[in-house]
């Protein structure tokens, strides 16, 4: 049997069985698989023997590949972030299959891994730290820019998000921009209502996150200072320590600097001065205008400094207020550059320059025996001394006592008075008093001689001096004025009697005693109110001037007689007021009595004159009826003929005395008719100087009233149906020189 042995030859390639295309993840995963790939030449022969190898490549030093078997292995974690980003993460081995004959035949196959990408990369920030620089009171700017990056190659894994921390991260925001391939910036701003304050705090210490969205992502941080740039924008303050008040002797006790104000600004850059704005000048709490101007100045460096020490008065000014600011001449535009004002308060201090002065003194001082009793005050003196505290205290003392009489003789008196000092209000008040009872026939001037020293406790003290004048009053110019109303009504209206009697008279009143008057003397008044009223000279005003004054015043009289008055009497007039009036009356009657006896014998001898001459005229018509009866005509006479024109005969006939019938000529009336129709009846015989005569008595006269008494007496009438203002009237009679 002829076996043909057919000799192999090699000329068959291997073949590759599938593709390969193989995902695991990065760091994790791993790649296990075995290229198949068989050849179809002889079995068991070199023909067929396949073997694995790879060609070369980028990334082949991270496999291996069993050149027999063709298993294809990785030899360490596969790193997305180590395979360029452009290829998407797949890594293309190229595996050659080769056969062991001759020639050597050989098939390529690509086997492609994808390596899939995990957020196993955290960002990185392109700086270790920031720092950022801002200025203070700018609201709203960008602070500065962080920039990351994340390696991780998918967007999902390589996003980053930064957030902020740290001391006074909330005064800041910051804001991500993804850039792209794993970059993102971060800005850092200030929110639009913030602005630091250098001042509050120069530098913030923050603290940048730099984090993938993945929960289970980590994060970067990285430190951010923010230095922020100071500013001028802060006002200077004023110390107020050095805005103590300070304390100032006057008269130039004190020379050079006195006070130094300081200020302060937190600014870096800050260049003060210290200003002065106003100055007061007050004197006990009243402003004096510029009077103390002058006396301080203000250096720039905040030194006060006496400019005129010898100008310096207590007196004048005794407090002057510095108003002061400081100014800082670097400020800002569009920033304060001035403190509040300040207020250094100094305090002159009193020295004892100023010698005690009396007050002027408008009074009359006026001994009267009445008032005058011992440690009663008959004089005063007011004093005052400008300067302050014991400075100003005064102590008033009698240097000298003189009396001067009314002939000019001048009698010095030791220990009659002594003086006690008293104070209100910076006024001190000297109270002359008596220490025994004076002698009230003394007649004339105490001169007083009074001195003023005030009290320092050191520097010596000042006095002065001044005289005063008391004058003595003697009781007869003692006046007594009467009222309606009772003694306790006058001493209510006792101030409104005085400011009357003073208006009047324009003297000082002194009221030494008020009285009720005993009912059985009362007429109209009830009580009175004794005075004496003193001019500044001293003199004294009698009852007859007192009188004449107050109704020279109609005003005061008016007040006056409102208030009661009803009489005015000296003491000694009233004393006899009752036996007086009694001897006024009875006067009064017997001249009343002596006048009617005279007026009725003057009338009684006048009428019983013409009587008679009437009787003889109708006795001798009478006897002329008779002789001529029926002769004479009824007719009336006619002048120059013999007709009767009268009660008597016509002379022009030279007839006798007889009866004519010419009874309706007579001029007698009714009376003289009947009487003589009656002499018929009774045979009356007109011859005879004997015959008697019917006494005549003429009506009757009453008496005249009784004097008033001698004193005035006031008093209110109403007015009249006649309508005359209402208003006071007088009644006097027999007024001797006390009347008004």
């Amino acid at each position: 049997m002829l076996q043909i042995h057919l000799l192999d030859i090699n000329d068959n390639a291997p073949v590759v069985s599938g593709s390969y295309n193989i995902f695991v993840q990065e760091e994790e995963g791993n790649v296990s698989v075995t290229i198949q790939a068989h050849d179809d030449d002889e079995p068991g022969t070199n023909n067929s023997r396949l073997l694995f190898s790879l060609l070369p490549g980028t990334y082949n030093h991270n496999f291996s590949l069993d050149p027999d078997t063709g298993l294809l292995r990785n030899l360490g974690p596969l790193d997305r972030e180590t395979i360029d980003p452009t290829l998407g993460g797949r890594i293309v081995l190229t595996v050659l299959v080769s056969d062991c004959g001759e020639p050597v035949l050989s098939t390529k196959v690509n086997v492609t891994i994808t390596v899939e990408d995990i957020n196993d990369n955290l960002p990185i920030f392109n700086q270790s730290s920031y720092n950022f620089t801002v200025k203070e009171e700018d609201p709203g700017v960008l602070v500065g820019v962080v920039k990351a990056w994340d390696a991780d190659q998918t967007e999902v894994n390589n996003r980053i998000s930064f957030s902020l921390s740290g001391s006074g991260a909330n005064y800041f925001m910051i804001r991500g921009l993804v850039l792209g391939a794993g970059w993102a910036e971060g800005y850092l701003w200030l929110p639009p209502d913030v602005s630091l304050d250098y001042e509050i705090q120069p530098v913030f210490n923050l603290t940048v996150s730099a984090e993938n969205p993945d929960p289970q992502g980590g994060e970067t941080i990285v430190d951010v200072h923010v230095n922020v740039k100071d500013v001028n924008d802060n006002p200077p303050i004023l110390d107020v320590a050095s805005l103590r008040g300070i304390r100032v002797a006057e008269n130039g006790s004190q020379h050079g600097q006195v006070a130094v104000v300081v200020a302060s600004d937190v600014d870096t850059s800050a260049q003060l001065e210290i200003q002065l704005v106003n100055i007061l000048c007050t004197k006990a709490g009243v402003d004096v205008g510029s009077l103390c101007w002058g006396w301080f100045s203000v250096a720039a460096n905040g030194s006060v400094y006496i400019n005129q020490s010898k100008a310096i008065d207590y007196e004048a000014c005794d407090l002057v207020t510095l108003v002061v600011r400081a100014c800082d001449l670097a400020t800002d535009p569009g920033f304060q550059a001035y403190s509040n004002n300040g207020s250094l308060l100094i305090t002159i201090e009193d020295m004892n320059d100023n010698a005690p002065y009396f007050l002027p003194e408008d009074k009359t001082f006026v001994i009267i025996p009445e008032l005058v009793l011992p440690n009663r005050e008959v004089a005063s003196v007011r004093a005052r001394d400008d300067d302050s505290g014991n400075n100003g205290l005064i102590q008033f003392s009698i240097l000298r006592v003189d009396f001067i009489s009314k002939d000019g003789a001048t009698v010095p008196f030791q220990g009659i008075f002594w003086i006690s000092t008293f104070s209100e209000a910076d006024v001190f008040t000297g109270s002359i008093q008596p220490v025994t009872s004076l002698d009230s026939t003394l007649q004339g001037t105490y001169q007083v001689t009074v001195q003023a020293r005030d009290t320092p406790s050191v520097d010596p003290s000042l006095e002065a001096n001044t005289t005063l004048n008391l004058f003595t009053v003697d009781q007869s110019y003692r006046s007594r004025l009467q009222f309606s109303t009772s003694k306790a009504e006058v001493g209510a209206n006792t101030q409104a009697i005085n400011a009357a009697l003073t208006q009047a008279t324009r003297t000082t009143v002194y009221i030494v005693d008020i009285q009720d008057i005993d009912s059985a003397a009362r007429a109209r008044a009830h009580s009175y109110l004794d005075a004496y009223f003193v001019f500044p000279n001293g003199s004294a005003l009698t009852l007859d001037e007192l009188s004449v004054m107050i109704r020279n015043d109609q005003d005061s009289l008016m007040q006056l007689l409102q208030l009661g008055l009803v009489v005015l009497g000296s003491q000694e007039s009233q004393e006899s007021d009752l036996s007086n009036q009694l001897i006024s009356v009875i006067i009064g009657l017997g001249v009343a009595l002596l006048l009617v006896l005279v007026i009725m014998t003057t009338a009684f001898m006048c009428v019983r004159k013409s009587y008679n001459r009437k009787l003889r005229a109708m006795k001798a018509a009478k006897e002329a009826r008779k002789t001529a009866a029926g002769v004479m005509p009824s007719a009336p006479a006619i002048p120059g003929t013999n007709m009767y024109n009268n009660e008597r005969a016509n002379p022009m006939l030279n007839l006798s005395n007889k009866d004519l019938g010419l009874e309706y000529l007579s001029s007698s009336n009714d009376l003289d008719y009947v009487s003589i129709n009656s002499l018929d009846d009774n045979s009356v015989d007109v011859d005879k100087n004997s015959q008697e005569i019917k006494e005549y008595r003429p009506p009757h006269t009453p008496p005249e009233p009784d004097p008033e008494p001698l004193s005035v007496v006031l008093s209110r009438q109403q007015a009249g149906a006649s309508g005359q203002l209402e208003g006071p009237s007088y009644t006097n009679a027999g007024l001797d020189t006390t009347d008004l």
